[in-house]
């Protein structure tokens, strides 16, 4: 775990870029703006149904899914242990996670009907194993990317070109599988693609070396080659973002069970 000082430095360093990439007249920036509270009850990790009406949202302690209608209102899908925050909506509408049972980890599908059943094992274009990341090239050969710390957590954009990985110590990473281009995002953890697969949302925490006393979201803009933040607010932990299925909003967590969203705007 590191310790605060580093992070709040992290933190100055990317707000200064925002600001001279902004005098620049390089880009223009975004803002989350007309933020609103869903849901409330321990609930974290949110991610938009492809309707993008319903967040399917992790319960407390991680345990069971749940399903926050954005008009109001939380019903539950399951109990399992460990449902977590790694549940995702397959391109059927189904929903695929992993839970334990009887102390085995298995793979699940939620069906639409709600009967729930052992999931298929699926190709994957890219994973990390034993602190390592890999990846298919175009020519569907098996590809080692990188090194120098333990990497987890590889997340394919929906082009199924880019992959976010994320380090222990030295935060995310893009590779991108057509060119073989490896780019150092920087310090963040919980990244989420953007339906375009142009930009990628991440949070930048900061710790007391215990626990999570500060976080905002940050986005990532592949084309730019350039990191500006969404939140830069002092009274609410902004964690675990995820963009709706237009890329017109993001939802996220507080860290303490409430789940928000807000929309993007263009700011000059």
């Amino acid at each position: 775990m590191h310790d605060a000082l580093p992070v709040r430095t992290i933190l100055c360093s990317f707000l200064a870029l925002a600001g001279s990439l902004a005098l620049a007249g390089v880009a223009r920036g975004e803002r989350l703006v007309d933020v609103h509270q869903v849901a409330r009850g321990g609930y974290v990790a949110p991610r938009f149904a492809p309707d993008g009406a319903a967040l399917l949202v992790s319960g407390p302690k991680l345990r069971g899914l749940y399903l926050a209608n954005l008009s109001g209102g939380v019903r539950q899908l399951c109990n399992d242990e460990a449902a977590g925050v790694h549940a995702r909506y397959t391109a059927s509408g189904a929903i695929a996670y992993t839970a334990v049972r009887d102390g085995l980890h298995l793979d699940l599908l939620l069906g639409q009907d709600g009967a729930i059943r052992r999931a298929a094992p699926v190709r994957t274009v890219a994973y990390a194993r034993d602190d390592r990341m890999y990846a298919l090239d175009r020519g569907g050969q098996l590809v080692r990317v990188g090194s120098g710390d333990r990497f987890f957590g590889a997340l394919v954009a929906p082009d199924n070109d880019h992959v976010a990985f994320q380090g222990l110590t030295t935060g995310i990473y893009i590779y991108t599988r057509s060119t073989g281009a490896l780019v150092h995002v920087g310090a963040g953890t919980a990244p989420a693609w953007s339906p375009d697969s142009k930009r990628l949302a991440f949070e930048l925490t900061e710790d007391d070396g215990h626990d999570i006393v500060a976080s905002d979201l940050y986005v990532y803009d592949l084309a730019a080659a350039r990191i500006l933040p969404l939140t830069t607010s002092d009274r609410v932990t902004e964690r675990r973002p995820s963009f709706s299925p237009d890329g017109s909003s993001i939802a996220y967590d507080d860290g303490d069970g409430a789940i928000y969203v807000g929309r993007l705007e263009v700011s000059p």
